[in-house]
């Protein structure tokens, strides 16, 4: 069942183009993430769902319900939408205790005391948090006043989470645990979220889609696997992961999306083509750097053996990182063990190696 639909949703401010005509379904019970840059359009989009931003155009709808319409001048303000929203600063009330702090919303919403009381002790112990009701945000930590803003944010039954970049003010160890908890929260409630990050590891590890955002636009969208193993569009294979990103020139592509490229002052080679690629011209290749073999490549289709020369090695803890070059191109290769500096040879397979037109 379809929850939420961004059709044509637009947002200028004066002739900067914010967000462009972007279309956009969101399933019940899904954790969908929008992943960019900043200034891609991801908060935009994210504050137009919730009301507190009025977009230039298009329309959105919740549930077959109509929140914007620019055809119609509608526009629901943000209480009318009831949509539960954690920012990046929690924007707790510091004169108030944790339990008054997350019983607010029901206050609001005149929810009879006894009630209230049932709700907020059921929440708090949702997020870990039961101990700690009479404290002040003051006396509590980042990641327990994290919690206090999205118990605040769930206790009154939202039918969709709005999270925009709620654990960039954690520190690297406690965005783990988070990401975790988070998650598990959402599974058991069954929460259509839409979560707002530029951190693609956060994006990967929690979200059932990713809409990759670049410029106000949509670059790509599905499932993390297929984001970081079949991108669509190299700015996809940059920002979710690592890749690098080499100069060549098509020579000729198959009906079956292999493509033969040659390297500026290099050899010809193959690689693979995710999207329609017709007549020569400019290529971009797109190559992940744990994805450079140096044993034998095992599996289907075509391996390409290149001449490189090995340069500086760097230890990871677990592998090494090491700089190569090709043809006058810079690469960078991830494995378990490290090239002996000097001429070498990798090995890399078509279907790894992708191939884009340059434009």
């Amino acid at each position: 069942m379809t929850d939420l639909v961004l059709t044509g949703l637009r947002k200028t401010y004066g002739d900067f183009v914010a967000l462009d005509s972007t279309d956009l379904t969101v399933e019940q019970g899904e954790f969908l993430t929008l992943l960019g840059p900043s200034g891609c359009g991801k908060s935009t989009t994210l504050a137009a769902i919730a009301g507190l931003d009025v977009p230039s155009g298009g329309r959105i709808t919740f549930q077959g319900r109509d929140l914007y319409n620019a055809e119609t001048g509608l526009c629901l303000p943000p209480e009318a939408r009831n949509f539960g929203v954690v920012f990046q600063s929690y924007a707790l009330w510091p004169h108030m205790t944790v339990e008054k702090n997350v019983s607010m919303p029901l206050e609001l919403r005149r929810v009879p005391a006894a009630e209230r009381r049932a709700r907020v002790a059921e929440t708090l112990e949702l997020v870990g948090l039961a101990a700690f009701a009479r404290r002040y945000p003051g006396e509590l930590s980042g990641g327990q006043q994290q919690r206090v803003a999205l118990a605040r944010a769930i206790v009154f039954k939202p039918p969709l989470l709005l999270l925009d970049e709620p654990l960039s003010n954690l520190d690297a160890q406690l965005r783990l645990q988070a990401r975790s908890w988070l998650k598990d929260i959402q599974r058991s409630l069954g929460l259509t979220t839409i979560y707002v990050t530029h951190d693609q590891e956060e994006a990967l590890a929690m979200s059932d889609r990713i809409v990759v955002m670049k410029q106000g636009r949509i670059v790509q969208m599905g499932r993390p696997e297929d984001i970081y193993g079949t991108p669509l569009h190299p700015f996809s294979a940059q920002f979710v992961g690592s890749a690098n990103l080499l100069e060549a020139e098509l020579l000729s592509v198959g009906d079956d999306g292999l493509a033969r490229v040659r390297l500026p002052n290099g050899p010809e080679i193959l690689g693979h083509a995710p999207l329609p690629l017709t007549g020569a011209g400019p290529v971009s290749l797109v190559l992940r750097p744990e994805r450079i073999g140096l044993a034998p490549v095992a599996g289907p289709g075509p391996v390409n053996e290149i001449i490189v020369q090995a340069g500086a090695v760097s230890y990871l803890g677990e592998g090494y990182e090491q700089v190569l070059d090709l043809a006058g191109q810079s690469l960078r290769r991830k494995g378990e063990r490290a090239m002996t500096e000097g001429p070498g040879r990798i090995q890399v397979a078509a279907a790894d190696l992708l191939v884009f037109r340059k434009d």
